[in-house]
């Protein structure tokens, strides 16, 4: 990045980052994912060895680029960057969510049927309603958070398409590691 010159400076510098961020994602609807998963030209794109033409073509990608294009490389870098650090972050949330959420209690269940099955299934058919309230606690949780995170991936995904078209190149060795 351009070396600042005031702390002035270095305020606006990090509040334009902030602001193209929220307008990046504001792109990226969670709730949005699942139409567009069959309604877009990305989703058509879903066989064959070209999985980037559509991804191109989609209406968020064009946005994107849209929003981008007067955006100087520096802080472009600095949006993929805190583009690259969500995306970690939320893979490290879903982690954690598929643990705490569905390998624990699942794994609570099966130790329970195990050793006390006819118990647990006198439960579930006294309490049918805690059953399913159960289950689908347990599985809506870390599936509105596999979106979020399917989200921030197309995110760094887009930028990367940018990234290519502007001829730049990856911005960490992060990020060719995990090319």
């Amino acid at each position: 990045m351009a070396k600042m010159q005031s702390g002035e400076t270095a305020y606006a510098a990090r509040g334009d980052v902030w602001t193209l961020w929220n307008s990046v994602r504001a792109l990226f609807p969670v709730w949005s994912l699942i139409p567009s998963s069959v309604f877009t030209p990305g989703a058509w794109g879903y066989s064959g060895v070209d999985f980037v033409s559509g991804f191109r073509k989609n209406p968020s990608t064009l946005k994107t680029f849209e929003l981008l294009k007067d955006v100087d490389d520096a802080l472009f870098d600095a949006l993929s960057a805190l583009a690259g650090l969500n995306a970690r972050r939320q893979d490290q949330i879903l982690r954690a969510v598929i643990i705490g959420y569905l390998t624990i209690p699942f794994s609570i269940m099966a130790l329970l049927a195990e050793l006390a099955g006819a118990s647990v299934m006198s439960f579930i058919s006294a309490h049918p309603d805690m059953a399913i309230q159960f289950g689908a606690g347990a599985s809506l949780g870390p599936i509105v958070y596999f979106l979020s995170h399917w989200r921030s991936q197309q995110i760094v995904g887009v930028l990367d398409l940018v990234r290519i078209e502007r001829g730049l190149a990856p911005l960490t060795m992060l990020e060719l590691r995990e090319a």
